[in-house]
């Protein structure tokens, strides 16, 4: 482990680094409490600062050393945990990563054909039985199955698109496979209710569909332009149709929140192509997950904030498509995005604000003028009207700047004329003053006018803005002992200035940083 902390030594003494990774392997078959773990951590450490060493073939050596893994692979991870051996292969995948593009394939293949044979050899087991109960039973061949599925997810986590042909040899089989669980499970269910949930073979089951999952989402966020067209076309239709289907007909209880964070990447690297299915997506999503979050804030919390990590892609990348949704669905994206703001848990209304705020400058920026006057004759009053409650309620002051941003590009909207058809300023100006006046009824009617006059004389200044707004907090009773919170950002942001001026000090001077410091991860890399 020490020596694991001193890369640039181990990358100029090649006999020793060699002797320092089969001392690790020894210590992958000690049983004492944490040094298997240790030993792995270790590995993967040296891997990714090493890797260099591994591909090339060293003076006195018959071969690369990434050669010679495969000839003891079987026993280096014989003693290991399911995870110890994930990390194992991610730290051989990025060994892999330093080698020549033509070689990276072979390597691979070569390194996981421990892992391919199991692979057909279930395949054929199932063939032979024909019978998937046996399979849907079989514990210890689900726990294969999602051992398979997670070394290949740390392998393309570490080499990238590289694995693609890999990929491709499993894809296929792996897609039935997710199907049969995910039937099987659908069926147990409807039959026996939510208590099958807790069955032992039915949470491996679950396990190999969330692996599957994994396994495609991180192919995807790997994959770079070059290759995104033909993961579009070969790999990305047959695996929609059975994972939309099988998350909406599922009951709550058994809807992965793996396939929001899949389809989020879907809408991140391949918005081309995707964009096409936002319609369809939304149907078989949006809906019932809205449904599973809304009754309460506790709840599903993975579901929540991958939900809205989703909706955040699909407005970042798939804009256009938004327009083409039908009304039913264009209310529901609004009103998720609304309800996220009210959330009690910071994460997601944070990511509902923000998501509502890039929304708007789109929409006022980039989309006709029919299109605007169209929406916000709908939804601009409604919008106003939750941004301002939230905004006036001390248990979301956490939210406060973006708060505040999104009623300013309200209020700029109205002001610069581009809403004068939807939302003309003397009607906005009467509505605020009406809702603040019900609102807080100890502000007498001077103060509330000169709050609302000086939001649109001060909208083009956004400093002045923000100082508007907090001044009014200020004034409320609500917010009497929660001053302090308004200002939480800018002293955040001083802090942080300060850190950064501190570490460029300490830089300056030799040996105030240590050596494997995070902030010398530049010089760590390979030369």
């Amino acid at each position: 482990y020490v020596v694991g902390q001193y890369p640039r030594f181990l990358k100029a003494h090649w006999k020793f680094l060699k002797t320092v990774i089969f001392k690790l392997f020894e210590f992958m078959h000690e049983t004492f409490p944490g040094v298997q773990q240790m030993a792995v951590d270790t590995f993967l450490r040296i891997c990714q600062k090493c890797k260099k060493k591994f591909v090339v073939q060293q003076s006195q050596e018959p071969a690369p050393f990434i050669e010679t893994i495969p000839q003891h692979i079987a026993q280096d991870i014989s003693e290991l945990e399911h995870l110890q051996i994930c990390t194992f292969f991610e730290a051989v995948g990025h060994m892999i990563s330093a080698a020549h593009v033509e070689q990276k394939g072979r390597l691979i293949s070569l390194n996981l054909a421990l892992f391919n044979e199991k692979w057909q050899s279930i395949l054929q087991g199932l063939s032979a039985t024909g019978s998937l109960e046996n399979f849907v039973q079989n514990h210890q061949v689900l726990r294969e199955i999602s051992l398979i599925l997670r070394v290949n997810e740390r392998m393309v986590v570490a080499v990238g698109t590289a694995c693609h042909a890999q990929l491709a040899n499993i894809y296929c089989d792996m897609l039935k496979i997710y199907k049969v669980c995910s039937d099987f499970i659908s069926h147990s269910t409807a039959q026996q209710g939510v208590q099958v949930m807790n069955f032992s073979n039915v949470r491996l089951l679950r396990n190999v569909k969330r692996d599957t999952l994994r396994l495609v989402r991180s192919f995807l966020d790997a994959a770079d332009a070059d290759s995104a067209a033909e993961i579009a076309q070969r790999f990305v239709p047959p695996l929609l149709e059975p994972v939309l289907a099988d998350y909406r007909s599922n009951i709550p209880q058994a809807r992965d929140a793996e396939v929001l964070d899949l389809l989020a990447v879907l809408a991140t690297r391949i918005s081309a192509s995707i964009s096409q299915e936002v319609g369809r997506i939304f149907e078989m999503v949006l809906e019932c997950t809205c449904d599973m979050i809304k009754g309460d804030f506790q709840s599903y919390p993975d579901h929540r904030v991958k939900l809205y990590d989703l909706l955040k892609a699909i407005n970042a990348h798939c804009f256009q498509a938004l327009f083409y949704l039908p009304e039913a669905q264009v209310k529901l994206y609004v009103d998720s995005l609304i309800w996220a703001m009210k959330h009690e848990q910071p994460q997601v209304a944070d990511s509902g604000l923000q998501v509502l705020s890039e929304f708007l400058q789109k929409l006022l920026t980039s989309t006709p003028s029919t299109m605007n006057v169209a929406f916000f004759k709908q939804y601009y009053f409604l919008i106003l009207q939750d941004v301002l409650c939230v905004l006036t309620d001390t248990s979301h002051k956490s939210g406060f700047k973006l708060q505040q941003h999104i009623l300013l590009q309200l209020i700029v909207a109205v002001e610069n004329g581009t809403l004068a058809e939807a939302a003309p300023k003397k009607q906005v100006m009467e509505f605020l003053f009406n809702l603040i006046g019900k609102s807080f009824p100890t502000l007498n009617q001077s103060q509330v006018e000169i709050f609302v006059l000086n939001c649109f004389n001060k909208s083009r200044q956004p400093a002045e803005f923000q100082q508007h707004i907090r001044d009014f907090l200020i004034q409320l009773k609500e917010w009497g002992s929660h001053e302090s919170a308004l200002y939480e950002a800018d002293r955040q942001a001083a802090q942080d200035e300060q850190q950064q001026l501190d570490r460029q000090l300490r830089m300056q001077v030799p040996g105030l940083i240590p050596q494997y410091d995070a902030s010398r991860q530049e010089e760590m890399d390979d030369l």
